[in-house]
């Protein structure tokens, strides 16, 4: 499928998490249920209060049905996130490891099932802090583009996508700059080639390389 001009510039927050759906959660069946057979697999039996993992549309569905508990993941708890914050805080420290599309992933689960959560106004505080402290970083981290790369680990989705039009810019207007230094280098060194060759020559050999090109 052909990349449009607008999806080269990013994706907008509807269209990540569409494809963050996909990635699997843990839920609680609050109803028997047989086995669902989905297109990427089965799911199921469901069959309370046994846990079981789907995927987060099916989960998102379900909850809306009153039919099962979303299980938060370990990273989205309060005190996981205040501890990320913190580390993400630490001078010259990395970007911590998460899942490629936990913004997604935490923006749905909030709207869908923010009372399956505990403290969950404190953790929309985190995360928002979480997504502040990150993102000077990359502002940071954008300082050492070079023409050849960006090396920036574990960025996820959304924070990608908050780069990429700048990155795209930035990146191009290097590589033309690259070019344009390069011809430069190649002139000068040309020019000092020739003026080395001058320098050899007799006077005689002079005069007649001068008076070949200038006649009068």
């Amino acid at each position: 499928m052909a990349v449009t001009s607008r999806q080269r510039e990013g994706f907008t927050m509807p269209e990540l998490e569409y494809v963050a759906q996909c990635e699997s959660v843990t839920i609680v069946p609050l109803h028997r249920m047989d086995r669902l057979e989905l297109v990427r697999g089965t799911v199921g039996p469901f069959r309370p209060p046994q846990k079981t993992k789907v995927p987060l549309w099916l989960a998102v569905m379900l909850k809306r049905t009153n039919r099962c508990r979303i299980v938060a993941p370990t990273w989205l708890s309060f005190e996981h996130l205040r501890d990320l914050c913190k580390r993400e805080e630490q001078p010259d420290s990395l970007f911590t490891r998460l899942p490629f599309h936990y913004l997604e992933i935490a923006h749905i689960i909030l709207t869908h099932a923010e009372d399956d959560l505990v403290d969950s106004q404190g953790i929309r505080r985190l995360l928002q802090d979480l997504r502040e402290v990150r993102q000077s970083k990359t502002r940071g981290g954008m300082e050492m583009l070079n023409p050849l790369q960006l090396q920036m680990d574990n960025l996820s989705a959304a924070e990608i996508n908050e780069i990429r039009p700048l990155f795209r810019h930035s990146f191009d207007m290097l590589r033309q700059l690259d070019v344009l230094a390069s011809a430069t280098e190649d002139s000068r060194q040309q020019q000092q080639q020739q003026q080395s060759q001058f320098g050899e020559l007799s006077y005689s050999e002079m005069d007649d390389v001068i008076g070949s090109s200038y006649p009068l």
